[in-house]
């Protein structure tokens, strides 16, 4: 089970924009949701009964290893004054955990703990706005942590194209891959 303080990683409040093009979509950081949010029509809190009326949220998916670097360059960024080997070096041993980076799994559950219908997952290719790109001075590959990697591709690789649900996600990595279900889910 991946370790983490939910108060520093997640964010306060669980929001779904609505916009124009794709109905009902759920921001992932490091997944567009800057651009998500400049053209969104409504805000809806999830935390405040979002379930109501709503049959469907999209989720765009990215590559894991592409958004982890992404991820990694924004944490850097916003931290120029702690140092940066050791940043480095605590976020490829997973022992620092961020909101830009962390598996887009967890995002999934912080969206499941007051959403529970159906969502729809896309890949971030399939995202049909002009995308802003946070341009980074760093082109580095960053050696993410295996589990989160490989949990990510995983779902990219089974579930972009298809409306699922958290449960059918988590059945399906427990059947498929018992020891990353235990290392990255399990509860136990």
């Amino acid at each position: 089970m991946i370790q983490y303080n939910p108060e520093q990683v997640y964010p306060r409040l669980c929001t779904v924009l609505e916009l124009p093009v794709h109905g009902f979509v759920y921001p992932i950081f490091k997944n567009a949701s800057s651009s998500l949010d400049q053209i969104a029509v409504n805000k809806h809190i999830v935390n405040r009964s979002f379930n109501k009326g709503t049959e469907l949220v999209t989720v765009f998916w990215r590559e894991a290893q592409t958004r982890f670097n992404s991820g990694v360059n924004t944490y850097i960024k916003l931290n120029q004054q702690l140092d940066e080997d050791t940043l480095v070096s605590l976020i490829e041993r997973g022992e620092l955990v961020d909101r830009h980076f962390m598996p887009q799994y967890m995002w999934l559950c912080h969206l499941y703990k007051n959403y529970t219908g159906q969502i729809h997952i896309l890949s971030l290719d399939d995202l049909k706005i002009s995308v802003h790109k946070n341009a980074s001075t760093r082109y580095y590959d960053y050696v993410a942590p295996t589990h989160w990697i490989n949990l990510d591709n995983i779902i990219y690789k089974k579930f972009v194209n298809t409306t699922t649900n958290l449960n059918e996600i988590n059945q399906y990595i427990k059947d498929t891959q018992k020891v990353l279900y235990k290392k990255c889910i399990a509860q136990d």
